[in-house]
């Protein structure tokens, strides 16, 4: 799990794929995300959009094995699992 990491404060399950409303609502100063949309007109974007707030983009190599899309779903599910 990622809070188990001595370096994460709080680990928060993402529901939307409004990142900057995230980012206002939740307050991270850090965006990990695939360096697949390095130099993209939309991670481009999201840079200044993040800067304007106070959020470093980091960028990790792209894992082609590892789909957000999948692990959106499996968070769901869990998440809707331990609700009942």
């Amino acid at each position: 799990m990622v809070r188990a990491v001595k370096h994460v404060d709080e680990a928060v399950v993402d529901t939307t794929l409004e990142k900057i409303e995230a980012g206002r609502q939740v307050g991270f100063h850090r965006l990990f995300r695939g360096d697949d949309w390095r130099g993209t007109a939309r991670g481009k974007q999201w840079e200044r959009d993040f800067a304007a707030i106070g959020v470093e983009v980091v960028c990790l190599p792209y894992a082609a094995h590892v789909s957000s899309t999948s692990l959106r779903r499996i968070v769901s599910v869990l998440a809707a699992t331990n609700r009942h």
